[in-house]
């Protein structure tokens, strides 16, 4: 499989081309962000056939050119919600190993930031949209999303192999080896819970 990485400049977003490297022309789109005659070049000089878009969730800036990618390469859009910008979806639940166009996806649930986030798997790659970015979580509302979404990356996201790529909405690349190491978020609602779990026992380590 090979992961070409697309910049949109309007938003700071990624979206991702992903193909195949067993000759076949089928090819996925994570995330409808942007699409300019720089991606439309890759498409075309390698003959690829557009086959599926997924959507991480539906924040604008990941899917404002949804209606462009439908007009020049129909196909259907795979997503937590049932409608997207007008285009119906094919509804996904989270799972293992759900089958699009010879692609093999994991399909996790990891709400938090929006409540439709999705992260997929496919082979060696994770693609966290909003979820998880290099260094850090992103943003989530009050302290209850924020936990959910740590509780998200850390139970599902981090179950995978340590040298799984980490593909995000915004930002540089990472691995899941890096982010157990040095996420500074994650880190720190670590730290938050041990001082809560502290405060709310009196003798930690037994009776003096």
């Amino acid at each position: 499989m090979r992961v070409y990485c697309h910049f949109c400049d309007l938003g700071q977003v990624n979206s991702y081309l992903v193909t195949r490297e067993d000759g076949c022309s089928d090819a996925l789109i994570i995330d409808p962000a942007g699409l300019d005659n720089d991606l439309i070049g890759i498409i075309e000089r390698h003959s690829l056939d557009i086959r599926g878009i997924l959507v991480t969730h539906s924040h604008f800036q990941h899917v404002r050119d949804m209606g462009k990618y439908q007009k020049i390469y129909p196909c259907p859009v795979y997503a937590w919600n049932r409608e997207i910008l007008g285009v119906e979806t094919v509804q996904l639940k989270e799972t293992k190993g759900f089958g699009i166009e010879g692609f093999k996806v994991d399909i996790l649930h990891v709400p938090g930031h929006s409540d439709d986030s999705l992260v997929y798997v496919i082979g060696q790659s994770i693609f966290t949209g909003d979820c998880l970015q290099a260094g850090r979580l992103s943003t989530a509302t009050g302290y209850q999303n924020s936990a959910i979404l740590a509780r998200g990356v850390t139970r599902k996201i981090f179950s995978y192999d340590d040298n799984h790529l980490i593909f995000p909405g915004h930002g540089s690349p990472s691995k899941v080896r890096i982010e157990k190491m040095f996420n500074h978020d994650l880190l720190e609602t670590s730290v938050s819970q041990s001082e809560e779990l502290f405060q709310n026992d009196a003798h930690p380590f037994g009776k003096a």
